[in-house]
């Protein structure tokens, strides 16, 4: 086999793989999603619930499962779509168990989104976003399996749960109090300098007046 053969098959090896990948990263990454996937503990938030649809039929109904420990939820109405809870307890002590929208259609290779506000624990931890995903045919997808790879089961009716990381300080602040105390140490420092050289110049000076008065 000559070179330019050879670099032929290096080629379309090189662009099968690239294909490959494009695909499969498209199938890892289309599925439920809530978001963001970082918050501080203690605070109230939105959270964002992305929904995908990878069949050639409507997406009817979304159903997300709340963790035990996040409090006070309340979902946003959408135009379109009704919202039901499912609760434990009654009263001021009634849990919300799970949110389903219902009702409306996202149609093929577009996708939709809902929310819906929480108060997150008090001490770090991670919530795991159970999600099942019932089409018009009736058919579920179940996103509440443990990401293995990162990525769920290409082309099956499962996959992985969505996570949100609760902690103490989110990287985005623990960045900004890192970048203003650089610019208090260099605000610091610099005013030192100021000083130094200042107390220098009065040295400087009185020294000139001394030597003057000599003379």
């Amino acid at each position: 086999m000559n070179r330019t053969a050879i670099q032929r098959n290096v080629s379309f090896v090189g662009i099968l793989l690239g294909l490959v990948t494009l695909v499969f990263s498209a199938t890892a990454s289309a599925h439920v999603t809530v978001k963001p996937a970082e918050v501080v503990t203690a605070g109230f938030q939105t959270f964002t619930v992305n929904v995908p649809n990878e069949k050639t039929i409507p997406t009817t109904s979304v159903k997300v499962a709340i963790p035990s420990n996040v409090a006070h939820v309340s979902p946003t109405q959408k135009q379109g779509w009704e919202v039901t809870t499912e609760k434990e307890g009654t009263g001021e002590n009634a849990t919300v168990k799970s949110i389903t929208w219902s009702g409306g259609a996202i149609g093929e290779g577009l996708r939709d989104e809902f929310s819906f506000s929480a108060q997150v624990p008090e001490k770090p931890t991670e919530l795991r976003w159970k999600a099942y995903q019932t089409y018009e045919d009736g058919t579920v997808v179940s996103w509440d399996k443990a990401s293995e790879g990162g990525h769920g089961e290409a082309g099956g009716n499962s996959g992985p749960f969505s996570v949100t990381h609760v902690v103490s300080e989110t990287v985005d602040t623990a960045a900004i109090k890192k970048a203003d105390q650089a610019a208090a140490d260099a605000r610091t420092a610099a005013n030192r300098s100021l000083y130094i050289a200042i107390a220098a110049l009065v040295l400087g000076l009185v020294g000139v007046g001394l030597a003057t008065r000599k003379k």
